[in-house]
């Protein structure tokens, strides 16, 4: 889970993010659905109001929705309510739209997962260029380092990134165990323009954004606490001002206090940080497992697990995509994470079940998750 913030890319109009209606009063939950989803919302309801959650979740089984709501407040100065159609940033989530991105340029037979990156880019040593495969990208095994994806003034492009990660030296060997790498999915990107012949942001928007119609994300530099029904990230910060938000390996947070970073300017890139809403996510994952975005092959191969990933038992990385093993039923989908933001994206095959989990608090996602995975896999 990545918790830097993002570079700059160009992409649709902030205006286009979210609704341009105010917010608007929270609906309970959709009728006539299992009680054990009511139950899960008063759930969400009372961990809202014990200042434990604040955010918005969509369950959907099949083409029904079940629940689409928000808790908590997106700006808790002007007391704006998360709403369903609240904006949030979904973090490393987007990577599996490089992935989906990167598998279609190889169905136009553009491109292949063995391809090495001196194949399509230039600048990297030897060592690197003639050993590091696009697959090797997509499940982090490429040995690269990492950058940071801001200078401490602005967000950077990603040829600006790419100019300090060909400086670096590899930090393994290709293939070995996976080790979290946005570098390797900011080279992805740089392979997807190299190879599409045009700007990644505009790249996604054409060939996922819209067949997938989602019409509230957005790839491109914002400041939330400026864009409209964005919520605002409310980021848990020591006394010096540190952030302290990531969980220990127990769940549990340092001692701090939550405060609102909103006015902190961020972007998107191909390994993270777009902007989105809990209904655009759903619609993502439709289009997906509909065939909209690739043919049943290719779609089965960016979601089967093809490297071990840190976690428990069964936790595996595809192209883009974590695996995990719940109660026995399969899980994919992909988690992201910054100050403030933490979101999830559960897609079971078994059971026809979507959970989109978007978060703006430090901590608010792992009772929400853990509460909706039980629901799902246990009878």
């Amino acid at each position: 889970m990545t918790i830097q913030r993002r570079t700059f890319l160009g992409g649709i109009a902030l205006a286009a993010l979210v609704s341009a209606e105010p917010a608007i009063a929270r609906p309970r939950i959709f009728a006539d659905v299992p009680d054990k989803w009511k139950a899960y919302d008063d759930h969400l309801e009372e961990l809202a109001a014990a200042g434990r959650f604040s955010g918005a979740v969509l369950v959907a089984k099949g083409g029904r929705t079940l629940l689409a709501k928000g808790y908590g407040m997106a700006d808790r100065a002007r007391s704006e309510p998360n709403t369903a159609r609240t904006g949030f940033s979904i973090g490393s989530m987007n990577k599996m739209m490089t992935g989906v991105a990167t598998a279609q340029l190889v169905a136009a037979g553009r491109l292949s997962f063995q391809d090495t990156i001196g194949a399509h880019l230039s600048g990297f040593p030897r060592e690197i260029a003639d050993r590091v495969t696009v697959h090797h990208l997509l499940t982090h095994t490429s040995g690269l380092g990492d950058v940071p994806l801001v200078d401490g003034r602005r967000p950077l492009t990603i040829d600006e990134l790419m100019k300090e990660i060909v400086k670096q030296p590899p930090k393994a060997e290709p293939g070995g165990p996976m080790v979290y790498s946005n570098a390797g999915y900011i080279v992805l990107g740089a392979i997807i323009e190299r190879v599409s012949g045009g700007d990644y942001a505009r790249h996604v928007r054409g060939r996922i954004l819209a067949p997938a119609r989602m019409r509230h994300t957005a790839f491109r530099v914002y400041t939330p606490s400026k864009v409209p029904h964005m919520a605002h990230p409310y980021a848990l910060l020591d006394a010096n001002g540190r952030w302290v938000g990531m969980p220990r390996p127990d769940g549990t947070l340092p001692e701090g206090e939550l405060r609102d970073v909103g006015d902190r300017t961020s972007s998107a890139t191909p390994g993270g940080g777009a902007i989105s809403t809990v209904a655009d996510v759903l619609a993502f994952s439709r289009a997906l497992l509909g065939h909209r975005l690739l043919d049943p092959g290719l779609t089965a191969t960016v979601l089967e697990g093809k490297v071990d990933r840190p976690g428990p038992p069964g936790a595996r990385y595809g192209y883009g995509f974590s695996l995990d093993r719940v109660n026995g039923v399969d899980v994919v989908g992909h988690n992201g994470g910054t100050m403030g933001y933490w979101c999830q994206l559960d897609m079971y095959p078994a059971t026809g079940h979507t959970v989109v989990i978007l978060t703006n608090q430090d901590g608010a996602l792992p009772p929400a998750l853990r509460k909706s995975r039980d629901l799902v896999t246990q009878p």
